[in-house]
C-alpha cells in the first residue's frame, strides 16, 4: 500500500497528457469510460492524442494506482461487447485527491493569498458557544457542532496564516524584482503585514482567556461530542476499519489549538512566534528593498541587462556586433597601462609596446601549477611584546576602575545608599541587581547573587522602595529591599 501511495504522484513528472487524461476522470464524479471516450473528451479539450497512445497512457495510470478497471460489464450480447466493456476505467479515490492537490498547488503556487482574520472571529463565537454549553449535560450533536463551528474556521486560519508568511520568508532572499515586484513589496506588503499583526495582536488576547475558560471542561466535552461516522465505527467496534475523525475529536486537538493563542513560561504561543518571525523576516525584506532603492530596481541580478543586451545582439547588423561586443564587455585591442617589470628591473613606461617590454616574472608555482600559495622559508615571527605589554595594562588600568567602582559600591550600599553613585558604580550595581532579580524570579520570597566579591540580596517587600541617588537622576526599586554588602 504504501508503494502506491507513493506512485500516485509518478505522473507529475511524465508527460502532460497524463494530466489531461485526468482531468477528464476528475470532472466524472466516478464514471466509466473506454479510451474511445476518453480520446473524444480530449479532442474536445484540444488535446490530440490517437486511441494507442490513450490506452497506453491509462495502462500506465492503473499501474500507479491513479487509475482502476471496472469491475462491471454489465448485459452483454457478445464476446467483443463483453471485452469491450470490460475494459473501462475509473478514477480512484486517491487518485481524485492527488488530482485536486496536485491541480491546486499548480494553479495557486505564484499566488499571494490574502489572510482572512474574520475566521479567528469565527474561532471566538464558537467558544464562547462552547462556554456557554454544560458538557456534561449538552445534547451529543449541539455538542459536536459547536465544537466543528471552532475547529473548521481555525483549520482554514492556520492554513492561511502558514502559507503567506512562509512566503515572506522566500520573498525576503529575492534580489531580482522587477518594478511591479519592488513597488509591491516597499508600498503594500510592508504596511500589509503591519496592519495584519496588529490585527491577529488584538483577536488573539480574548481567544487566549476564552481557552483557558474551556479547556477544563476539554475531556468532558471530547467524550460527549462524539458524533458523525467515526464515532459509529468505533461504536460498531470495527477496529480495522480507519476513519478520519473531525478534528476537536480528541484532546491533542484541543491541546494544538491552545497552542496557538495560549502561551505558558518559556513557551510563547505560535501566534506570538509567527509574529516574532514575520517581522525579522519584513526587516530583512525593508533592507533588501532599501539596498534595491539606493542601487536601482534588480541591481544584484543582471538577467534583465543581459536579456536586454541579447536583444541588441539579435537586431544589429553584422558588421556591428563587434563593435557592441566591445563597448559592452570591453573587448577592445591590448593596452600597456605600463607597471613595474620585475624586482631586477626599471618600471615599464606605457609608451614600450608589449612586444618590446621585457617579459613579467611570473611565479614558478603560479605558472606550473596555478596555485599562488607561498613557498620556501618563511617570514621572521613578528615581535608582539610591545602590543601585548600594551593590552597587559590596559587590562589592568579597566580592573582597577572596577575595583574602585565596587568599593564605592559597598561603601554607598553599608550607608543605605544615602551618597550619590558614579557612573562606574551604578553600572556595577545594575550588573549584580539584574542578577539577583533573576534569581528572585516569579515566586521565590528573595533572590541573592555573588559576583566578584559583591553579595547583593532582594527581598519581596510589598509597598516598600528603595531609592538610589546617582549623579545621572535616581534608581527607584519598588517592593523590594536591597541590600549590598562583601562577599564572605
Amino acid at each position: 500500500m504504501t508503494g502506491v501511495r507513493t506512485s500516485v504522484f509518478a505522473y507529475v513528472t511524465e508527460s502532460p497528457e497524463y494530466r489531461a487524461i485526468l482531468a477528464v476522470f476528475a470532472g466524472t464524479f466516478f464514471a466509466e469510460l473506454t479510451p474511445a471516450e476518453v480520446t473524444a473528451r480530449l479532442s474536445e479539450a484540444d488535446t490530440d492524442l490517437d486511441e494507442a497512445t490513450v490506452t497506453a497512457r491509462l495502462e500506465a495510470l492503473r499501474g500507479w494506482g491513479n487509475l482502476e478497471v471496472s469491475a462491471s460489464v454489465g448485459q452483454v450480447g457478445t464476446v467483443e461487447d463483453y471485452y469491450r466493456r470490460r475494459n473501462r476505467y475509473l478514477i480512484t479515490r486517491v487518485g481524485q485527491e492527488v488530482h485536486d492537490l496536485v491541480e491546486g498547488v499548480l494553479a495557486q503556487v505564484d499566488d499571494v493569498r490574502d489572510v482572512s482574520l474574520g475566521r479567528l472571529d469565527q474561532v471566538r463565537a464558537g467558544l464562547e458557544a462552547v462556554a456557554a454549553l454544560d458538557p456534561a449535560t449538552a445534547p451529543p450533536d449541539r455538542l459536536a457542532e459547536a465544537v466543528r463551528a471552532v475547529f473548521d474556521p481555525h483549520v482554514a486560519f492556520s492554513a492561511e496564516i502558514t502559507q503567506f508568511f512562509a512566503a515572506i520568508n522566500q520573498w525576503q532572499s529575492r534580489f531580482d524584482l522587477d518594478e511591479d515586484e519592488f513597488a509591491f513589496f516597499s508600498e503594500v506588503l510592508v504596511g500589509y503585514v503591519g496592519e495584519r499583526l496588529e490585527a491577529l495582536r488584538r483577536r488573539a488576547r480574548p481567544l487566549a482567556a476564552l481557552l483557558e475558560t474551556v479547556l477544563p471542561r476539554v475531556p468532558v466535552i471530547v467524550e460527549r461530542a462524539a458524533d458523525g461516522l467515526a464515532a459509529r465505527v468505533a461504536a460498531a467496534g470495527l477496529s480495522s476499519v480507519r476513519i478520519r475523525r473531525e478534528p476537536g475529536a480528541s484532546e491533542a486537538d484541543w491541546e494544538n489549538l491552545a497552542s496557538w493563542f495560549v502561551s505558558s513560561l518559556g513557551r510563547p504561543s505560535r501566534v506570538q512566534t509567527l509574529e516574532r518571525d514575520a517581522v525579522d523576516a519584513v526587516r530583512t525584506l525593508t533592507q533588501n528593498l532599501t539596498r534595491l532603492s539606493r542601487t536601482g530596481t534588480a541591481g544584484a541580478s543582471r538577467r534583465a541587462d543581459y536579456l536586454r543586451l541579447a536583444l541588441f545582439f539579435d537586431r544589429s547588423a553584422p558588421s556591428a556586433i563587434h563593435e557592441l561586443a566591445a563597448a559592452a564587455f570591453g573587448l577592445s585591442g591590448a593596452r600597456h597601462l605600463g607597471g613595474a617589470g620585475g624586482d631586477d628591473t626599471d618600471p615599464v613606461d606605457a609608451s614600450v609596446s608589449w612586444w618590446d617590454a621585457p617579459t613579467a616574472q611570473v611565479p614558478i608555482s603560479l605558472r606550473e601549477r596555478g596555485d599562488a600559495t607561498s613557498r620556501g622559508r618563511t617570514s621572521r615571527v613578528q615581535d608582539r611584546s610591545q602590543e601585548r605589554r600594551h593590552l597587559l595594562a590596559r587590562r589592568a588600568e579597566a580592573e582597577k576602575r572596577a575595583a574602585a567602582a565596587r568599593a564605592e559600591l559597598l561603601e554607598t550600599g553599608a550607608e543605605g545608599f544615602t551618597a550619590r553613585l558614579s557612573e562606574p558604580a551604578l553600572r556595577e550595581l545594575q550588573r549584580v541587581l539584574a542578577r539577583a532579580v533573576a534569581d528572585l524570579g516569579p515566586a521565590a520570597s528573595s533572590g541573592t547573587v555573588v559576583l566578584d566579591g559583591v553579595r547583593c540580596t532582594v527581598e519581596r517587600a510589598p509597598g516598600a522602595s528603595v531609592t538610589v541617588p546617582t549623579h545621572a537622576g535616581a534608581l527607584r526599586v519598588r517592593d523590594l529591599t536591597l541590600t549590598v554588602e562583601p562577599a564572605p
